[in-house]
């Protein structure tokens, strides 16, 4: 169900902004109605890269949860996850 909602749901939401857009510049709203789309746009992309970097989070949560169990069988001590930070002592 997944792989066929993302290009499903991209063409609703273009279809709806087409039809927005038609509709703004023949009422004569041109600018401010394609201006309110735009915004509208980007408050979309910005929900939606939200929920994608929470699902990510969320995965490689459960990942390292995985890992650190093999380890603990093994009867190892899990490696502490490395920071952007670790190692990287120059600036760019």
């Amino acid at each position: 169900m997944l792989p066929i909602a993302a290009p499903l749901g991209r063409l609703v939401l273009t279809a709806a902004a087409s039809a927005g857009i038609v509709k703004a510049v023949g009422d004569g709203r041109g600018a401010a109605a394609l201006r309110r789309i735009a915004v509208s746009g980007a408050k979309a992309g910005i929900r939606t890269s939200r929920a994608a970097e929470t699902s990510v989070e969320r995965w490689r949560l459960g990942a390292g949860d995985i890992v650190a169990q093999a380890y603990d069988e093994l009867g190892e001590q899990a490696p502490v996850p490395r920071t952007p930070e670790a190692g990287h002592d120059h600036g760019h």
